[in-house]
């Protein structure tokens, strides 16, 4: 992944611009602020991008599978949810995290997750299910993207 370059710019806030900062220092620093940020925000759009084309690969990946789960449980009254395809798909994906949290979750998967089910709510029963999530999960989520966005970026030089 390309790192997106912040340049290193106290003048824009008021707990490190010096107290003589000018107002062309000022007006620089809030459009260079601004544009990393855009380009930050532009990485992740991307991120989620890819991370859309990749929603649940495994229903593809593992057909059959997924199909012999589905007709069980319908069939049978199999616990879908216990059978051997569910579990594949929330190990290798993170979109279930009611399921099982992956340590790695960002807000990206939560966001994914939110998505997948009002879709999926709306086109199969015409109802949203309410999500819940819990703070232990959202604190992951939120932790681990800022490290994500920390590991994008990369401070480089002063400018005045």
């Amino acid at each position: 992944m390309n790192k997106v370059v912040l340049h290193k710019n106290p003048n824009g806030d008021t707990r490190s611009a010096p107290k003589d900062v000018t107002i062309e220092q000022f007006r620089e620093a809030n459009k260079s602020h601004v544009l990393e940020v855009r380009q930050c925000m532009n990485v992740l759009s991307q991120l989620l991008s890819v991370q859309g084309l990749k929603h649940d690969w495994t229903k593809f990946s593992f057909e059959d599978e997924f199909y012999h789960d589905f007709l069980n449980t319908m069939n049978n009254g199999a616990d879908f949810v216990s059978g051997e395809w569910y579990q594949r798909h929330i190990t290798e994906e993170k979109h279930h995290p009611f399921s099982k949290c992956h340590d790695d979750i960002t807000l990206l998967d939560i966001l994914e997750t939110i998505v997948d089910c009002v879709c999926a709510g709306k086109a199969r029963t015409g109802t949203i299910r309410p999500l819940e999530f819990n703070t232990e999960i959202l604190e992951k989520a939120v932790k681990n993207t800022v490290e994500l966005i920390n590991q994008m970026t990369v401070v480089e030089g002063d400018k005045e």
